[in-house]
């Protein structure tokens, strides 16, 4: 049926239509169509999902009539053709016609100029040659090229997939995936789809359901325990011991006839066929299983190493550092300049006041007096902390992403990597490390190389899978000095003497200005006496200086999404003058700190940054931020589900980051998140001055529970038995 569009009834914004919404709209015959009595119908009524909105284009629609009970008669597209006319001013009407992200009246006649009629088989076939367009970018061209896939060559599996909550953004990916098998790979194998991030096995075994597929079909089992360990990764584990595995999967499948023995005996087989790895009582998806060994074989390579460096006299080097700084070291200061100094692999492991930072200085300096032409790379996992190690040691610093040349993917993994022409590399906040980072950095490390970790043992483990600190400190076999003696007595020493203390389970805390417990049992008047002290704290040190941390993202008055509203809305509030960016639920506006929330090129997840400009361009909106150090990056709509605001945000996204100050919600409504290495790890954010707003029955519980769940593993292991070879 040949028709026109004339209006949207449902949804009323024209933005949530674009986003996947199911939609209900208006549209007018260009031929003739006749209801069931015989009349010729003016106009009709369409439903589906990402139907066409041009009111310069014809569609022709193919589908079926049907009577809703309350709404009337209806036609229900199940597709549709763009009817363009082969001509300058039929496809610069298609072109510019909106539904093409990135291309407005002015692209569309340069691109029809440059390709003539050969213009769609350019879209489709050739997209990159739009790069010789003036104004045309990469990242403008990927904006365009994923629209245009989600108008014409995708469209039919973003139909297909967004009534089960598939965004169109990942139905095109997926289509960038598998090609013109997507839809086969959709109705005939869709259990696949788990393997793209993003879609859980409960959405794929619903696609599953709806085509046709029994709920006892190795198919869905095998599906069902692949994803099990997916999930798993998400909690940190890189593996889960045998029958915990087994008894989670049953949990996920929720069938009763499949029992525990069957899904042992399928996950048998998916072991003997290579899909899994058992080692050691442990199951892992065959990747990690590979990235664990290969990490485990380079910390045992550089233990095994030579150290290049010798010094004559290391205690008179140490002695005049001492004269340098005006500071004189403990013996296990001492201890842990001279072990970094004279091995291939070391690890310093400390809390806050415990002299890390200048024992940092102390390597440097020694390090550059004794080997003045070697180089050196000075490294962190976060940007944030890469600035605060680059002005406490006086040396350049980098993210270990950036000193990798690595860039993120969408599924947060990385390109490859190659060895790094370095002499020494001082890596800080290791505790931050994952499995898969710490892999591309120890794989870069090349024999002769000295690689000195540095990082606090007892705050919360990597929010990636894998344990590594922890488990190169459990193998005992790498060199470590742990600092326990807290030296620090300027502005602030109540932080560090409150973080020994806790580390210690002790509950007698110092109080003063520099440390300060605010007692509010209630969620509404700790929300409210959150608001209060965070704007007295921006008053006093700047919004960039400021953090306020809570357990949980949701469900409160006092999780991070609630308090990042309240937040905006008083430090950045609406204004005439000041432009704003839907997303979602959430806006966006002119001036709003904000946080990135995934790996992505350049910019990692937590670093933080300011919206310089939003604007709208050819029918699309962009979203500049400024991460401060540089790095500026350009957002379109599709690409704003990566920021979050970053006014309040969860302790476990702080890692890494230091703070002028920080103020932390602890409730007994958190009672499931309290644990000691989270409140450990929020108050160590602080620099100058900690307040906690709460019960102290919440503070007692988190410093008492000490019973975490141990991330899945085998990394020590492992490094024990490369070691007894």
């Amino acid at each position: 049926m040949l028709c026109q569009f004339e209006k949207l009834l449902y949804p009323r914004d024209i933005h949530a239509a674009g986003s996947g919404s199911y939609m209900v709209a208006v549209y007018r015959p260009c031929e003739i169509v006749r209801d069931s009595t015989g009349s010729i119908l003016p106009q009709f009524k369409a439903v589906g999902y990402f139907l066409p909105l041009c009111d310069k284009l014809r569609y022709d629609f193919k589908g079926h009539w049907s009577k809703n009970p309350r709404h009337g008669t209806q036609f229900e597209v199940d597709s549709y053709d763009e009817v363009i006319i082969p001509s300058r001013e039929g496809i610069i009407s298609y072109l510019s016609s909106g539904q093409i992200k990135g291309i407005g009246p002015r692209t569309a006649e340069k691109i029809f100029d440059a390709f003539g009629d050969m213009t769609l088989e350019v879209l489709d076939k050739e997209p990159e040659k739009l790069l010789s367009i003036s104004g045309i970018s990469q990242t403008r061209l990927n904006r365009i090229s994923d629209s245009y896939l989600a108008n014409r060559a995708a469209r039919d599996v973003v139909a297909f997939l967004t009534p089960y909550g598939i965004t169109a953004n990942r139905a095109v990916k997926l289509y960038r995936e598998y090609g013109k098998d997507a839809m086969s790979v959709v109705k005939d194998h869709p259990y696949r789809l788990c393997e793209l991030a993003g879609i859980g096995f409960k959405t794929a075994d619903r696609i599953a359901a709806s085509v046709g597929f029994s709920p006892l079909s190795t198919d869905r089992t095998d599906a069902a325990l692949l994803y099990t360990l997916t999930e798993a990764e998400s909690r940190g584990h890189l593996c889960m011991e045998k029958h915990a595995f087994i008894k989670e999967c049953q949990k996920l499948l929720d069938t009763s006839e499949l029992t525990e023995k069957m899904l042992a005996n399928r996950a048998a087989r998916l072991v003997e066929s290579g899909d899994l790895v058992s080692y050691q009582g442990m199951v892992y998806r065959v990747s990690n299983a590979q990235s664990e060994a290969r990490l485990a074989a380079h910390i045992h390579r550089l233990l095994h190493d030579d150290c290049p460096c010798a010094y004559t006299d290391l205690d008179a080097e140490i002695d005049a550092e001492e004269r340098t700084l005006r500071v004189r070291f403990a013996p296990e200061q001492r201890d842990a300049v001279k072990m970094a100094l004279t091995h291939s692999l070391s690890i310093i492991t400390g809390g806050p006041g415990t002299g890390k930072t200048m024992i940092q200085r102390a390597i440097l300096d020694i390090y550059k007096r004794s080997y003045p032409d070697n180089r050196i790379i000075c490294c962190t996992p976060t940007g944030r902390a890469a600035r605060r190690m680059e002005q406490s040691t006086g040396e350049p610093a980098s993210t270990v992403h950036k000193a990798l040349g690595l860039v993120a993917k969408d599924d947060g993994y990385y390109g490859g990597t190659e060895a790094l022409e370095t002499d020494l590399i001082l890596a800080d906040e290791v505790s931050m490390l994952d499995n898969h980072l710490a892999l591309h950095l120890f794989r870069a490390v090349p024999d002769g190389t000295q690689l000195v970790l540095i990082g606090d043992a007892d705050q919360l483990p990597s929010v990636g899978p894998g344990a590594v600190l922890s488990e190169m400190l459990a193998s005992e076999l790498v060199p470590v000095v742990r600092l326990d003696r807290v030296f620090r007595q300027n502005a602030g020493s109540r932080i560090a003497i409150n973080a020994k203390l806790i580390r210690h389970g002790n509950l007698s805390l110092e109080y003063g200005p520099d440390f300060q417990f605010h007692q509010s049992a209630n969620l509404t008047e700790s929300a409210e006496r959150i608001k209060e002290l965070y704007l007295q704290e921006v008053r006093r040190c700047g919004v960039d200086n400021v953090a306020l941390l809570s357990p949980f993202r949701q469900k409160t008055e006092t999780g991070v999404n609630a308090l990042n509203e309240v937040l905006r809305n008083s430090v950045n509030p609406k204004a005439l003058y000041k432009r704003e960016a839907v997303c979602g639920k959430r806006t966006f506006r002119e001036g709003d700190k904000v946080m990135q929330i995934k790996n992505y090129e350049d910019v990692s997840n937590g670093d933080i940054g300011t919206i310089a400009r939003i604007t709208q361009t050819e029918n699309e909106i962009r979203v500049l931020v400024d991460f401060g150090d540089g790095r500026v990056r350009e957002y379109d709509s599709a690409d704003l589900d990566m920021l979050d605001l970053g006014y309040a945000t969860t302790i476990h996204k702080s890692q890494g980051s230091e703070y002028s100050s920080v103020i932390i919600n602890l409730q007994c409504a958190h009672n499931v998140m309290l644990n000691r290495p989270l409140i450990y790890t929020a108050i160590t954010r602080g620099k100058d001055r900690v307040i906690l707003v709460g019960e102290r029955k919440a503070l007692c519980i988190a410093i008492r529970k000490t019973e975490t769940e141990k991330r899945g593993t085998c990394l020590a292991h492992r490094i024990q038995a490369l070691n007894k070879e």
